[in-house]
């Protein structure tokens, strides 16, 4: 067996920020440390390419979406030059390849009735691509985005995330390094025992993604697209299929604002499809600019290539 690190892979709605290199450095060090020690070692990053975030910014600058990300991800490929990363894959979510597997593992959701359809009401964050619930608000604001949000109403397809509330507990209480460190996996623990709903996994209003495969009027959920790359990219980055090379994933390193998907959903996903689960995830915190998270929605992050022609690599 290999050792398997990953990134989480990085919107293209707008060129990187010194968070981006951060957690890609942070993955690198681990991949180096593990081939120093004389492991096979996989390390994947790459870029999200689909959603909301993208479709809206894209509309903003009058370009198309795929015009976007083919604009963005050039700086993302960049970034990991620049800073030396090790990666071993870069991957795309445009990539047909990836969209293809996608659908293939959604399809096989809805076959084992996973997934159903059903009408979707609540708060909506169009940068967070995720639904709030009324206790995450602040005010009425996303709390990391600090955007007043509307009430949507969608008739669209459901992850039956609720049917897995006791094996994710059963989960975290046999495996208490499965998400480090300790403060995030008590709060992950703390959501999951609130009481889990079953998740919208598709959009109509949205044609920038991958339709769903047995209803094309519909595209799937970005998040759900782009936790599956950890999969896809193990069956096409090379000439033959790394999963049982590789899989399942040895460290998944991520920032806390998207914990709740790494940490709840993804492990669920994985049970209902009979998929390996991940072996560790480890969450950092936030880069702050004036006491805010850096992030090209706020407008407030540094550039790392500016950085790096200043200090240095």
């Amino acid at each position: 067996m290999g050792f398997y690190v990953t990134t989480p892979i990085y919107y293209v709605n707008a060129e990187p920020h010194l968070g981006h290199a951060y957690t890609t450095i942070g993955a690198d060090i681990m991949a180096r440390h593990m081939r120093q020690r004389g492991e096979d070692v996989f390390f994947l990053t790459g870029t999200d390419e689909h959603g909301e975030p993208v479709a809206q910014v894209a509309e903003a600058e009058g370009v198309s979406p795929r015009e976007l990300a083919d604009r963005n991800v050039v700086h993302f490929k960049e970034l990991v030059r620049r800073i030396n990363a090790t990666n071993d894959f870069f991957i795309r979510t445009t990539d047909e390849r990836h969209m293809a597997e996608v659908k293939r593992f959604m399809a096989d959701l809805h076959e084992r009735g996973e997934i159903y359809e059903g009408t979707y009401e609540g708060w909506y964050c169009p940068n967070c691509a995720d639904f709030k619930s009324e206790q995450e608000l602040e005010e009425g604001r996303c709390p990391i985005h600090k955007i007043t949000l509307e009430r949507e109403h969608e008739q669209n397809y459901f992850f039956r995330l609720s049917h897995y509330q006791e094996r994710l507990e059963r989960l975290y209480a046999e495996r208490p390094d499965f998400v480090t460190p300790k403060s995030r996996y008590n709060e992950a623990l703390a959501f999951i025992k609130k009481g889990l709903d079953d998740v919208s996994v598709s959009r109509t209003k949205l044609r920038w993604g991958v339709p769903v495969p047995w209803d094309e009027s519909q595209v799937i959920y970005v998040w759900f697209d782009a936790l599956l790359n950890y999969v896809t990219a193990l069956k096409y980055a090379r000439d033959e299929d790394l999963t049982e090379r590789f899989w399942p994933a040895d460290l998944h390193l991520l920032g806390k604002d998207i914990l709740k998907f790494h940490a709840v959903i993804w492990p669920a996903m994985l049970m209902a499809s009979g998929v390996e689960l991940p072996r560790r995830l480890v969450i950092h915190g936030y880069l702050l600019m004036q006491g805010e998270k850096m992030s090209k929605t706020l407008g407030n992050v540094l550039d790392p290539f500016q950085v790096m022609d200043i200090y240095g690599t």
